[in-house]
C-alpha cells in the first residue's frame, strides 16, 4: 500500500487526534501504510490497514495490549478507529533501530544481542495467548500447510493444546534495539495461540533460510553464530526445545509457501528451504 496516497491528517482526525500533528511517511508493508506522527510533544506510529481488514486490526490491537500488560517491549495502543473503511491504529513509537541495522553497523554486538533476542522471544512465549487467539487454538498448525495432513496430525499430538502467545514473524527486521538491549517487538499480524516450539522453529527457519533476511546480511553477519546465540538465550529463559523435528518441517513448509509468490521467477532461491523441510520431515518420520 502506498503511504503517500492516503491523507494521514484525515486519518488522524478520524481517530480523534486534534490539533496540528506532523506525519512523516514510512516504508510500510504490502497491505499496510505507516507514518511517524509528532503531536503535542509525543511521538507515535500510525498504521493504516487495507480496506475491510477489521479482524486483522483487532487482532493486532488485542495482542499488543496483552503483550504490553505482560511487561513485554511492545508498542502501546493509544487509539483505534476507521477512515473510509480502512481500520487504523495509533501506537507508541518504539525507540531504537532494527537488529539488522544494528548488526550491520556493529557486528561485534552479535553474541550479546543474539542472546537478548532469544530471551525476549522466550518471554513472549511464556505469556498466555489472549482469549481472541484462543478461539482458534490450532490455526497455527494449518497456517500455509494445506494438504500436509500427516504433519498436522503429528503437530497436534506433540503440542497437546498448548496456547502460548506466538509472534510467528520474529526476526531481525521486526525487533528493535538501542545497541544494548531489545527495545521493541513490532508487526504482530501473524500472532496466534499455540506451541512455543512453533514460534522458535519459525524464527530459526527465517534466520537460516529466508532469502529476504539472508541476502542483505550474509556479507555482514555470521548468521549461524547469531542463531546459536539466539538458541542459548531462548533456552536459558524458556528451557530446552525438545522433540522439535516436526516443528522444523512445519516452519520450512510455511516459509516456502509464504515466499513462493515473490520468487516465482527465481525458484532456486527457495532450494535451501526445500532441502531443510525434507531433511526434517525425514527425521520426524513423515
Amino acid at each position: 500500500m502506498e503511504t503517500v496516497e492516503l491523507p494521514a491528517l484525515e486519518v488522524l482526525q478520524a481517530l480523534g487526534v486534534d490539533g496540528t500533528p506532523v506525519a512523516t511517511p514510512l516504508l510500510g508493508g504490502f497491505d499496510m501504510a505507516m507514518w511517524r506522527v509528532e503531536h503535542e510533544g509525543q511521538t507515535y506510529a500510525l498504521r493504516v490497514f487495507r480496506p475491510g481488514a477489521y479482524e486483522e486490526c483487532e487482532r493486532e490491537q488485542v495482542v499488543m495490549e496483552a503483550a504490553h500488560a505482560a511487561g513485554l517491549p511492545v508498542p502501546r495502543v493509544h487509539r483505534m478507529g476507521t477512515w473510509q473503511d480502512r481500520p487504523a491504529l495509533l501506537i507508541s513509537w518504539i525507540a531504537g533501530r532494527t537488529l539488522a541495522d544494528e548488526l550491520r553497523a556493529r557486528p561485534w554486538h552479535l553474541w550479546p544481542l543474539g542472546i537478548a533476542f532469544g530471551r525476549t522471544q522466550a518471554a513472549i512465549n511464556a505469556v498466555e495467548a489472549p482469549a481472541l487467539l484462543k478461539q482458534l487454538p490450532e490455526s497455527w498448525i494449518s497456517w500455509r500447510c494445506e494438504g500436509e495432513e500427516a504433519l498436522q496430525d503429528r503437530l497436534r499430538a506433540l503440542s497437546q493444546g498448548k496456547q502460548a502467545l506466538l509472534h510467528l514473524d520474529y526476526h531481525l527486521l521486526n525487533v528493535l534495539t538501542d545497541g544494548r538491549r531489545i527495545t521493541g517487538v513490532v508487526d504482530w499480524a501473524n500472532a496466534r495461540a499455540g506451541d512455543p516450539r512453533a514460534d522458535a522453529a519459525r524464527t530459526i527457519s527465517i534466520l537460516r533460510l529466508d532469502p529476504l533476511v539472508r541476502r542483505p546480511l550474509i556479507q555482514w553477519l555470521a548468521l549461524g553464530l547469531f542463531s546459536l546465540a539466539w538458541r542459548v538465550g531462548y533456552q536459558r529463559a524458556g528451557g530446552r526445545l525438545n522433540d522439535i523435528a516436526a516443528f522444523y518441517a512445519w516452519s520450512g513448509t510455511v516459509l516456502q509457501r509464504d515466499r513462493a509468490p515473490r520468487y516465482q521467477q527465481q525458484p532456486h532461491a527457495l532450494a535451501p528451504a526445500r532441502r531443510w523441510t525434507n531433511k526434517w520431515k525425514s527425521r520426524a518420520n513423515l
